[in-house]
């Protein structure tokens, strides 16, 4: 029996439901309110005859350690205690209003509270102070690009990356990057004919894969030539990611499973049965796979909501590297999607996988619960990947940059070497035997 015509018929409006849930809950929560992007709203700011003023709304204790010197202070939580636009400060009265905080969420708030009471020249600031940092093309000392009190440093968190560093991020980008992205094609052309379910869900796993950095190399792109980033396409590639994982992981566990273990197939031998003893295959027993399956979901479910409690980090700092001015951050937006969203998700997936195994007592596993363990794979194994670098690598984004590309070379590399490695009974083997076996 092939793959099950179900899981098929479910992949698609699964892939696009949850691509386009993220960006729904991001329209919810900021699409309604009036939003700028930093580059336009210091246009603003410089145009003489527009009578705008810079709010930032982080608690006063936050203003007074750290910000930028044209702004004014008007805490979250004042704005928030106002009734009418009469209570609003005299000194920002009849001005157009650009609410900035330190990553965008405490302004949207701000903003949706003060057009609701009908100030209509209102406007959040997309990114906060992360993504402001980010508009400059040289160290500026501009009043636009100062921080009161002064750290000493030169315009917006700029700093001097060692010669070292600089070249550890030129190879990362333009050497790593272009050669997995090729090499993943390859890949993809090599298993263009292959029909079994584990290679056809490698090749997914490498297509999504290769989207996803694709999308990647066009944020990174336009940033570089346009200095806008756009946070569409870094979206596109962690939800390329997610599904790489997803479909990778779909492929470790079928591949194991009709090849190796044969826990599946209700008649061949299953490898573990010296193990367990009885089998539920022959005689009315306990599975010794099952309920090994059963315990490792829960633990699973538990690591996941290790990123719901991370804090997310608000580095940016630009910096040369080889000559060109570049900024170096990894916004909350995008941290939100993978501490918050991504892990979720994922408990979600876990937990439905571990009911429908649960309801089959007599099965040792069951197509759905392979097909939604290996769904929660992706988003379970995205998160953590992003938060181990996150956290290792918050202050120093160089290294973060270079060991998550290292690491995503050495991902296709590992693919080329299993399927090089296993190539006579991967490639040769008759499919439908393949097949016959799950």
């Amino acid at each position: 029996m092939s793959q099950p015509r179900w899981i098929e018929s479910l992949l698609v409006p699964l892939i696009i439901l949850g691509g386009l849930l993220p960006m729904i809950l991001n329209w919810w929560f900021w699409g309604r309110v009036p939003t700028l992007a930093p580059q336009d709203a210091i246009e603003i700011l410089n145009t003489p005859d527009e009578e705008a003023v810079l709010v930032d709304v982080r608690d006063t204790g936050k203003f007074e350690t750290r910000h930028l010197e044209v702004a004014q202070n008007w805490p979250l939580e004042q704005i928030l205690a106002i009734s009418s636009p009469s209570q609003v400060p005299m000194q920002l009265q009849d001005k157009t209003l650009l609410l900035i905080c330190e990553a965008g969420f405490s302004s949207a708030e701000a903003t949706r509270k003060l057009q609701s009471f009908g100030v209509s020249k209102v406007y959040n600031v997309r990114g906060g102070m992360q993504e402001w940092i980010s508009v400059w093309e040289a160290p500026c000392t501009m009043p636009l690009c100062r921080f009161r009190p002064s750290s000493g440093d030169q315009g917006l968190s700029f700093r001097a990356t060692p010669i070292f560093e600089q070249w550890a991020g030129v190879i990362a980008g333009f050497g790593f990057k272009p050669v997995y992205m090729l090499s993943s094609l390859v890949l993809v052309w090599i298993l263009r004919h292959r029909n079994s379910p584990d290679l056809v869900a490698l090749r997914w796993a490498l297509i999504f894969f290769f989207v996803g950095e694709g999308c990647c190399a066009v944020y990174t792109l336009n940033y570089l030539f346009f200095r806008r980033g756009s946070d569409f396409f870094e979206y596109l590639h962690g939800y390329g990611m997610v599904l790489a994982f997803a479909f990778t992981g779909y492929a470790i566990i079928e591949g194991l499973d009709t090849r190796g273990v044969k826990l599946s197939n209700p008649g061949k031998k299953c490898a573990a049965l010296d193990l367990c003893g009885p089998c539920i295959k022959y005689e009315d027993a306990p599975c010794g796979a099952r309920r090994l399956f059963l315990l490792l979901v829960p633990l699973l479910i538990i690591l996941a909501a290790i990123p719901l409690f991370a804090t997310p980090s608000t580095v940016s700092y630009n910096t040369f590297v080889t000559g060109t001015f570049y900024n170096y951050s990894h916004l909350v937006i995008h941290q939100i999607f993978e501490t918050r969203y991504c892990p979720s998700l994922a408990i979600g997936l876990f937990s439905i996988s571990f009911l429908v195994l649960w309801r089959k007592k007599d099965r040792p596993v069951t197509p759905m619960a392979k097909f939604l363990f290996a769904a929660g794979f992706g988003p379970f194994g995205f998160s953590m990947f992003r938060l181990l670098f996150t956290s290792v690598y918050q202050n120093n984004l160089v290294w973060f940059d270079f060991w998550e590309e290292l690491t995503e070379l050495l991902y296709v590399a590992t693919i080329g070497c299993v399927l090089w490695i296993f190539r006579r009974r991967l490639f040769q083997e008759d499919v439908r035997e393949i097949s016959a076996t799950i």
